[in-house]
């Protein structure tokens, strides 16, 4: 071999040794930019899942907040009602319809009147004025006589039953 060709095959061996390092370090350097690729990625993710999760909280604060928007006027209404239920109580049928009209459209907007005559004492629904002794045994605790009607707005107590709850007396 001349000293031609020596140079020539060191060279290829050279170069052979080059392009195995070279293809080591970018195999290396695809694993990182894929690693970081994966991070973006996980982390775009998780930004799209916050702002979906953020999005939903918010439409529903909307809707709690629309539902208890016409909480103040309602409780306005309520001794209007009270009004009337007095003078129902009176007799005075022909106001009947009217009050009728009234419950109709509060129950629309959420309004529910609380009944708990017959029912076990609650002290989140009910404001206790009193007690009336009882012979029976199973009025004890119960709700019964209504001095002023409790109501609640979509579910939340807005004002008390006002209450006398019975109370055994055993002989």
């Amino acid at each position: 071999m001349n000293k031609e060709d020596e140079d020539i095959v060191i060279e290829d061996d050279l170069d052979s040794v080059n392009y195995a390092e070279k293809e080591k370090k970018l195999r290396e350097k695809i694993k990182q930019a894929e690693t970081k690729a994966k991070e973006y990625l996980d982390g775009w993710q998780r930004s799209q899942a916050d702002f979906a999760n953020l999005r939903r909280r918010d439409e529903e604060a909307k809707l709690e907040f629309i539902k208890f928007a016409n909480q103040g006027l309602i409780e306005e209404l309520i001794p209007v009602l009270d009004s009337f239920n007095i003078s129902l109580s009176l007799d005075r049928k022909d106001l009947e319809p009217i009050y009728n009209q009234l419950v109709a459209i509060l129950k629309v907007k959420g309004l529910e009147e609380l009944d708990p005559v017959g029912k076990t004492f609650n002290p989140h629904e009910h404001e206790a004025l009193g007690m009336i002794s009882t012979e029976k045994k199973e009025q004890d605790h119960l709700v019964l006589e209504v001095m002023q009607k409790g109501y609640k707005l979509n579910g939340k107590v807005i004002r008390p039953a006002k209450v006398k709850v019975g109370e055994f007396i055993s002989n």
